[in-house]
């Protein structure tokens, strides 16, 4: 006989609230803004079609990554977008659309296409120490800031989403350097937390030290964002990911770069690149960038790799 106590029900509701939000903390927080976009998408799509978006068939979203892609959509939005209908039914209880196909689906149009992840440039140590150099010279607040941020993002290899939240409690001065306290990355969802050292530079214009020890005379010594905005309506609040992005772009315009094929990861990507030429191991790489995946980061090392034992240059032409 079922339960008629609404009290009873009401606590049920209130548990499978609980469990959805805990199912919802399995993904990173940015992951779940960004499929909620992708989610309301799809639902959009299918209400417009008359088909169900929830629980939806895996015909049906087929169906719409087919539209998206022959709209000219890339095939990274389209992975993108399964992965939120994916997400959305798991977080729900829900039992996925058939994987299969879909996967079939990906795949083939991944042949016909020949389309390429896009992979932001590096940023090399030089073009690091002129951006350091010229923003030392305007001395602003503002470029006092964003050189630390550069410097530091550059030698911690950092994501900029933990770039952003580094929090001026997150960093503690000893006499190798920096150790740098992180909490929640990418690869450690469940909060285990790292440290990663910065060991001092040797010239001024990239030691950590120095570069972040100068910004930290201006920011002062109060709790809060390592490195916070200036923007007026938002004065103080972390830096979020775009607006670091903006802030590598604008460093490099500075210098005279086209900073077209550049982003934040530009930074991350320079310190990998850099690294890899200095012959340093790919596990000593990876303890600092916390990658999981050796195949992962051998894609960072595709252009310097050419130059190593090239044998072109061994012929003597």
């Amino acid at each position: 006989m079922a339960c008629t106590n609404p009290n009873i029900e009401i606590s049920i509701e209130m548990l499978k609230a609980e469990q959805l939000r805990l199912r919802k903390g399995v993904v990173a927080r940015n992951t779940v803004v960004g499929y909620g976009y992708d989610w309301r998408m799809f639902c959009a799509w299918a209400k417009a079609r008359g088909l169900a978006a929830l629980p939806a068939t895996a015909d049906t979203v087929a169906l719409y990554l087919t539209d998206l892609l022959t709209q000219g959509k890339k095939i990274t939005t389209a992975r993108r977008r399964k992965c939120a209908i994916f997400y959305e039914h798991l977080a729900r209880g829900l039992p996925s659309p058939g994987i299969d196909p879909i996967q079939e689906l990906l795949r083939g149009a991944q042949r016909l296409s020949g389309e390429k992840p896009r992979q932001m440039r590096p940023i090399t140590v030089r073009d690091l120490r002129r951006m350091s150099a010229k923003l030392a010279r305007i001395g602003t607040p503002r470029a006092l800031r964003d050189r630390a941020l550069l410097v530091v993002g550059f030698a911690s290899a950092l994501r900029r989403s933990n770039l952003g939240a580094l929090n001026l409690a997150d960093i503690e001065f000893v006499r190798e350097g920096v150790i740098l306290t992180i909490d929640r990355e990418k690869g450690d969802q469940e909060g285990r937390g790292r440290f990663i050292g910065i060991a001092r530079g040797r010239h001024t214009d990239t030691c950590p030290v120095r570069v972040l020890r100068a910004w930290l005379r201006l920011r002062g010594a109060r709790p809060g964002p390592l490195f916070p905005s200036m923007n007026r309506r938002h004065p103080g609040v972390p830096l979020d990911g775009d607006s670091i992005c903006r802030l590598v772009k604008r460093a490099l315009t500075l210098i005279g770069i086209d900073p077209v094929q550049h982003g934040a990861h530009s930074l991350r990507a320079g310190f990998v690149t850099a690294a890899g030429e200095a012959n340093v191991g790919e596990l000593v790489i990876a303890s600092q960038t916390g990658h999981r995946s050796m195949q992962v980061l051998r894609r960072y090392f595709r252009r310097s790799d050419l130059w190593r034992a090239n044998a072109s240059s061994l012929l003597g032409l």
